[in-house]
């Protein structure tokens, strides 16, 4: 599908989408909860300069109790202050009784922001599939694939994608004997975070085995991968898992860490975004096929982004796919999206007009 056959079908349906009741959904009990926040109160924020009637709830940490915010076109938010609402100048209610799940059964549509466990591992999704409520996220199963690390690893390999070597790590059971001597430079990822948590950059050394025991420790079963010196690009997709569009790659350049960490994507100043990258239309060909193949296969309609390290010999080696990137004013899926002439309010409207459609064709397909 191009891009103008998705914007022509929300021209049609964009009155009905501003009749329905809309709940952002952000907070809950991850480690991105503080992210979670700043783009649901973004989401929010934009999506009523747009013209809709929309409330953020405000999951807290027990994921059951919540406070709805009436969110302020005009505000803005930083990760520092997210926690409290206070540079959002929302109105906060007090908690309300019954749970989430009450609230939720009265909704139309939910644009759920939850990053991390529980937010992109399908928990969420499950829930809001069982109420019959349209979401904007990935399907149950394409956010459990997606967010499993190893089993997206093992995916990449079936479907020929090339992925960078990689062995796992478990708890009484370490694979260093089956990492080659002559692989020096390591990453050690925990199987099921999000945003660069608990990522390490090791030597296969002693010293790096040593850091490794202690991410088990606090992690649990560890991807053990080889580090891939390169490029790091990735690629914005939206659309249907089997028509999607896709977005120009941008290229991410840390200033002053490591790696593309935590600091690195939510600090100002910390990384140079390039979009479009400037890769050869043909490289760029080549990444975003892989990237919508893995879009198709995983099933992360309506939107996705899908990180590769491009190295010196020209080829791209993919790391994962993100079922929910985020909306913070840094986040690299709007920056695609402005760079195909698409305005976040747009975006975002067409990533509700997708998950619509998809709930509208799983009803059809049930009542047959």
């Amino acid at each position: 599908m191009s891009l103008q056959e998705l914007r022509n079908r929300l021209q049609r349906r964009r009155d009905e989408l501003r009749r329905m009741r809309l709940t952002v959904l952000a907070g809950g009990s991850s480690s991105e909860r503080e992210v979670s926040l700043v783009s649901g109160r973004g989401v929010a924020r934009a999506l009523v300069t747009e013209g809709y009637a929309v409330e953020l709830v405000n999951v807290a940490r027990d994921n059951l109790s919540y406070a709805t915010e009436l969110p302020n076109s005009t505000a803005a938010g930083s990760l520092s202050e997210s926690s409290t609402g206070a540079a959002t100048q929302t109105s906060l209610s007090t908690p309300a009784s019954g749970g989430v799940v009450q609230y939720l059964r009265q909704t139309q549509l939910v644009f759920t922001t939850m990053h991390g466990t529980r937010g992109e591992d399908g928990v969420w999704q499950g829930m809001l599939e069982l109420l019959g409520v349209p979401y904007v996220s990935a399907d149950v199963r394409g956010s459990a694939l997606a967010m499993d690390k190893l089993v997206s690893k093992r995916l990449f390999a079936q479907l020929g994608i090339p992925t960078p070597r990689y062995w796992v790590e478990r708890p009484q059971r370490s694979c260093r004997a089956e990492v080659p001597a002559a692989i020096q430079h390591l990453v050690a990822k925990p199987v099921a975070q999000v945003s660069s948590v608990g990522i390490v950059m090791i030597e296969n050394t002693d010293a790096g085995w040593v850091a490794v025991a202690q991410l088990v420790a606090e992690f649990g079963t560890m991807l053990i991968e080889e580090r891939i010196a390169g490029r790091e690009l990735t690629a914005g997709i939206i659309g249907h898992a089997n028509e999607a569009v896709s977005l120009p790659l941008v290229e991410i350049k840390p200033l002053n860490r490591q790696f593309y960490d935590y600091t690195a994507k939510y600090i100002k100043g910390e990384t140079e975004y390039i979009c479009p990258a400037p890769v050869s239309e043909e490289m760029a060909q080549v990444i975003q096929q892989h990237a919508l193949l893995i879009y198709e296969e995983f099933g992360l309609a309506p939107y996705a982004r899908v990180d590769c390290i491009l190295d010196r010999l020209g080829t791209p080696w993919f790391l994962e796919a993100n079922t929910l990137p985020g909306f913070t004013p840094l986040s690299l899926v709007p920056q695609a999206a402005a760079a195909a002439g698409i305005a976040f309010g747009e975006l975002l409207e067409l990533l509700m007009l997708v998950a619509v459609e998809r709930w509208e064709t799983a009803r059809r397909s049930e009542a047959r």
